[in-house]
């Protein structure tokens, strides 16, 4: 699982997420603008459509509820382990200690990259839906 990677981004990931699973004071930040697809990880962009989605309906995304949310959707990729990752995001492991600040810039400078690159991309095709 993921539990093993440090890169800083992986760790700003963890704890956006954490954040929300915990209804810690950063979950209620404005990450409205967040998407699935902005989270490096596939398991990180799926967690996040399911904690999101449960908030949406007014359910706190804790782990467990978050676990059979995901659960439940058919098709879903294998959930294996899932829910261990998931109890382990809401631990007091070490690494959520320590240069959370730095894990957090780190997540937000890619989503930066990511969206202004998405930006370009979109700006050749609006400029030529616009002509005629």
């Amino acid at each position: 699982m993921i539990t093993f990677e440090s890169d800083e981004r992986t760790r700003g990931e963890q704890l956006v997420l954490r954040a929300m699973l915990e209804e810690r004071p950063l979950a209620r930040c404005d990450w409205h603008a967040l998407r699935p697809c902005d989270f490096a990880h596939d398991l990180h962009g799926r967690i996040f459509r399911h904690a999101a989605g449960l908030m949406a309906d007014g359910i706190t995304p804790w782990a467990y509820a978050v676990w059979c949310s995901m659960r439940s959707e058919r098709g879903m990729p294998a959930m294996q382990g899932v829910g261990d990752y998931l109890e382990w995001l809401t631990t007091d492991a070490p690494c959520f200690t320590v240069r959370r600040a730095e894990a957090l810039v780190a997540f937000l400078d890619a989503l930066a990259d990511q969206w202004a690159a998405e930006a370009r991309a979109e700006a050749p095709a609006k400029a030529t839906r616009g002509r005629k």
